[in-house]
């Protein structure tokens, strides 16, 4: 299920300093993955970031979702960094195409149930907006509608008239939206 990927090995990482694996990948929606602050140093670090061709896990992250991603890691534990950060970029077509404004966009960890990062959008340029999102650690991760935020649906198939009871074939009320 992995539609593309990039991964990189430090040998050795001193205490006390920050990296990233810069991912520069068309096809990977993940710019960056920086992890802050070592607290001791650390030897054969990987990390890898891995774009999906399909949802990892039974549970859907979001009403609409961008893509998704693994992140994993060798030799580097959650609890070795003060904070990891993912920079990711959603296509403005993709946003457009789906009646999108670029706040509402998130990153999801998966651990257990997916959870809402908080997500905040750094800049734009002609193609993309671009994200960042503070995360406790790796695993699964979906880019997708923030929660709350409604997504139409294209239209369900006509069903002829006449296997539809007439009492149903009422037109439905209009939803204003929010």
């Amino acid at each position: 299920t992995v539609a593309d990927s990039k991964t990189q090995v430090w040998q050795t990482i001193p205490a006390g300093t920050s990296f990233s694996l810069k991912v520069d990948k068309a096809t990977i929606a993940v710019t960056s993955v920086a992890v802050n602050e070592i607290k001791s140093e650390l030897k054969n670090v990987e990390l890898e970031v891995a774009a999906l061709t399909e949802n990892p896990v039974s549970a859907e992250a979001a009403t609409k979702v961008y893509q998704y991603l693994t992140i994993n890691k060798k030799n580097l534990k959650d609890e070795d960094a003060d904070s990891f950060k993912v920079s990711f970029r959603v296509t403005k077509a993709w946003l457009t195409e789906n009646s999108l404004a670029s706040g509402d966009i998130a990153l999801y960890r998966f651990k257990d149930v997916w959870t809402e990062l908080a997500t905040k959008v750094t800049g734009t340029d002609d193609t993309y907006v671009n994200y960042e999102a503070q995360t406790p650690g790796f695993s699964s991760f979906a880019i997708g509608t923030k929660s709350g935020v409604v997504v139409e649906e294209a239209p369900a198939e006509e069903v002829p008239a006449e296997e539809v009871p007439k009492e149903e074939a009422a037109p439905p009320e209009a939803v204003e939206a929010p």
